[in-house]
């Protein structure tokens, strides 16, 4: 299978690098060398999707290769009458990862320490802890299987304790997820019952990139690298060229991070994504930045969904969606836009430009082959260098209606790959 991550390593291989199956692989070389291998590793995947070189941008370097993540977490092992933190793939957390700031370790040996010194009941209960925030103003949250009043009260004076210890914690929340799951922030936890509970704090903080105030949910998705958001931002406005004549649909839109920095070079942005408190947040600071802003709440599983969002739009203004001159942003999570959904943008929107951000860059094959399908051609490939110290990367790439010259045809290796994808 060819993968971005196959050819990185490939390309550490022909380096004469070792990076073994390690998830931080580069966080202790240097930079410079880090990022030799991942322009080696690029042209193996883009030679591999068969993506003309002459479209493709070099790979944006990140202003702060290491201590930037902005959202990080530790898994909770209770055992041998001992509370020990542990990274997401089990590993030792003991000592902070060069990727992450140094405060966030301080803080979590104060709440190893602490969640130790409860009763086993209620720390037996949580699954994980995270930070999240700038790099200024923390949120804590607790992510718990079980919760009831003993616990919360428990937490809460934890949570108090972390605060007085470290006062850049200034949100702290309870996250219930009964099934215990891996995913941290589950999105898919039961409807009946608390799904959230403040300790203390708001349900926001507040965050500055470029010119824009954003308001950014403790529960939304944010991107964990904040240093590098305002090259993500820059890099997405230049593919989109959005004009006044524009109605600018940031879909998976988030807290509205491109929406928002774009307010004022759209004659409408409209705002969708599926959580409700995003939505608002999404809302709010748009039209804090000048916008005119439609945010709609709508999950987006597949086609028909999208469809319902412009069957909205069409019932709100009693205007058909696609006669507007329309540019379409995509920021979906990592594996990709929802079935269909492609199909159903370009069918109801019919937009003259469409940019999609690629945090998952294997599927950027099956991404291109649906755009070609509705009769969109890739025209421009931008890769930021947003994980650094992994072998991740994100990717804006940018299709234009007609634009089907030297359209990328995987080789034999890659197609069947994509085949098992699609499974």
């Amino acid at each position: 299978m060819i993968s971005l991550d196959t050819s990185f390593r490939e390309a550490a291989h022909d380096h004469r690098l070792v990076v073994g199956e390690a998830v931080e692989p580069f966080a202790r070389i240097p930079y410079g060398e880090e990022l030799s291998v991942k322009k080696a590793g690029l042209k193996k995947f883009i030679d591999a999707l068969r993506i003309p070189a002459s479209i493709v941008d070099d790979i944006v370097p990140a202003p702060m290769p290491r201590a930037y993540r902005t959202t990080t977490r530790r898994r909770v092992e209770f055992g041998r009458g001992q509370v020990r933190l542990l990274h997401g793939d089990g590993s030792d957390a003991y000592g902070a990862s060069p990727l992450e700031p140094a405060a966030h370790a301080e803080i979590y040996a104060t709440i190893e320490k602490l969640l130790d010194g409860l009763t086993p009941m209620v720390s037996g209960a949580v699954n994980h802890v995270i930070l999240r925030g700038t790099y200024e103003e923390f949120a804590f949250i607790i992510n718990v299987r079980g919760l009831d009043a003993r616990v919360v009260r428990s937490l809460r004076t934890m949570a108090e304790r972390v605060q007085k210890a470290h006062p850049n914690v200034m949100h702290a929340w309870i996250f219930h997820d009964p099934k215990g799951s891996r995913y941290y922030l589950d999105l898919e936890r039961p409807a009946t019952g608390v799904g959230a509970k403040k300790l203390y704090g708001s349900s926001a903080w507040m965050q500055k990139v470029g010119d824009v105030n954003y308001q950014v949910g403790v529960f939304s998705f944010t991107q964990v690298n904040l240093a590098m958001t305002q090259a993500l931002v820059d890099t997405v406005r230049a593919h989109a060229g959005v004009t006044t004549d524009d109605t600018l649909y940031d879909v998976y839109c988030g807290y509205g991070l491109f929406g928002a920095a774009m307010a004022k070079d759209a004659q409408r942005i409209v705002a969708i994504d599926g959580e409700e408190a995003t939505v608002d947040n999404a809302r709010y600071t748009i039209r804090r930045a000048g916008g005119q802003v439609t945010a709609i709440r709508q999950i987006l599983r597949s086609g028909d969904d999208m469809k319902t969002v412009v069957s909205t739009i069409l019932k709100m203004s009693r205007k058909d969606p696609a006669a507007a001159s329309n540019v379409v942003i995509l920021d979906p999570p990592r594996a990709g836009t929802s079935e269909g959904l492609i199909a159903a943008t370009a069918e109801g929107l019919q937009p003259r430009a469409v940019v999609e951000i690629f945090c998952g860059p294997d599927e950027i094959y099956r991404s291109t082959k649906e755009w070609k399908s509705a009769g969109y051609g890739i025209q421009r490939v931008t890769p930021l260098d947003l994980f650094p110290g992994t072998m991740g990367m994100e990717f804006v790439v940018s299709y234009a209606k007609g634009f089907i010259a030297e359209t990328p045809e995987p080789n034999r290796t890659l197609r069947r790959s994509v085949s098992r994808w699609q499974r």
